[in-house]
């Protein structure tokens, strides 16, 4: 008997060690995971703010030549810091360099872009994003046609993007700028190339998204980019709050479980001993007082105030 009375308290001990232990790690893994989730949202943040400043910063400056970032043949790198600056590119349109980017949306519209290439007075070739159209008027009469003849054009630079390994229909580009891909629009065999092309020199690290002139019906012009900030930040708040609100929630779960239980376990020790089980106290609820209270209130105010104007006459 000894024995056994022993080791049943012992057992019961340990599954309550455990089954604490168990509710700590759970909680302390849900508030991490709340404040990873809460860095996440803020670094999102912080690479929209750099975004928009960015934007803010390059948008509306002055244009330069596009030698003064791209070096005298445009094969320089871009500079981070130089995306959506302005330049002034001189050269003629590559004649069927149109290319159709589908799926690229502008002001909440699903869209396509007209990309076509140019040919610099230096022989180089820049992507430009010439303008768009709502995607659901398929591909209107000459979107894809480019210009005749010589052309003076602003655009804004824009870094170079990675095509994303998918089969592009011809003269179709999903989603990116995929520079490569514009200029394979002629073919696979560089050799059927026209000279135009196949004696360029593909601007490989940037293309351009045309500023000036307006572009032609029935392309529109290309917006200026949304400069909201999003609600990232107030979501990373959010997240660590909720970091900081699992323990508390716990702690307060925990000793109510804990009173309750104790509150059973009298009762039931209650009723073994044939005495009245304690009952749980009700809880405070606070009382709106009524209007014969209130009445009794102002008509005390008033009362008091009369004395005191009579004490201070």
């Amino acid at each position: 008997m000894t024995t056994a009375g022993t080791h049943a308290p012992t057992r019961s001990r340990l599954e309550r060690i455990l089954r604490t232990a168990g509710v700590v790690l759970l909680v302390l893994a849900a508030s991490a995971t709340c404040v990873l989730l809460g860095r996440w949202q803020y670094h999102r943040h912080t690479d929209r703010v750099a975004q928009v400043d960015l934007v803010q910063t390059n948008y509306d400056a002055d244009a330069v030549p596009a030698a003064d970032l791209l070096g005298p043949d445009l094969t320089d790198p871009l500079d981070p810091g130089d995306v959506w600056r302005s330049v002034e590119v001189t050269g003629t349109w590559v004649a069927g360099s149109g290319v159709q980017l589908r799926n690229r949306p502008v002001n909440g519209a699903n869209a396509s872009h007209a990309l076509a290439l140019l040919r610099t007075d230096d022989g180089a070739l820049l992507v430009v994003d010439r303008g768009w159209w709502r995607q659901t008027d398929v591909v209107p009469d000459g979107a894809l046609t480019v210009p005749s003849g010589r052309a003076d054009v602003v655009v804004r630079l824009r870094a170079a993007e990675t095509a994303d390994g998918r089969t592009n229909p011809e003269g179709e580009v999903y989603d990116v700028v995929a520079l490569d891909v514009v200029q394979a629009a002629f073919g696979p065999d560089p050799a059927a190339w026209p000279a135009a092309v196949a004696t360029g020199t593909l601007v490989e690290d940037a293309y351009g998204m045309l500023a000036s002139p307006a572009p032609i019906a029935p392309l529109g012009a290309l917006p200026k980019p949304d400069e909201d900030l999003g609600n990232h930040l107030s979501y990373a708040f959010q997240w660590w709050v909720f970091a900081l609100t699992i323990p508390i929630a716990t702690v307060v779960i925990g000793r109510r479980s804990r009173r309750d239980a104790e509150l059973e376990a009298a009762q039931e020790g209650a009723l073994a001993a044939g005495e009245a089980p304690p009952v749980a106290p009700a809880p405070r609820v606070r009382r709106r007082p009524t209007m014969a209270e209130e009445e009794d209130a102002i008509l005390d105010a008033a009362e008091e105030e009369r004395r005191t104007a009579g004490r201070t006459g």
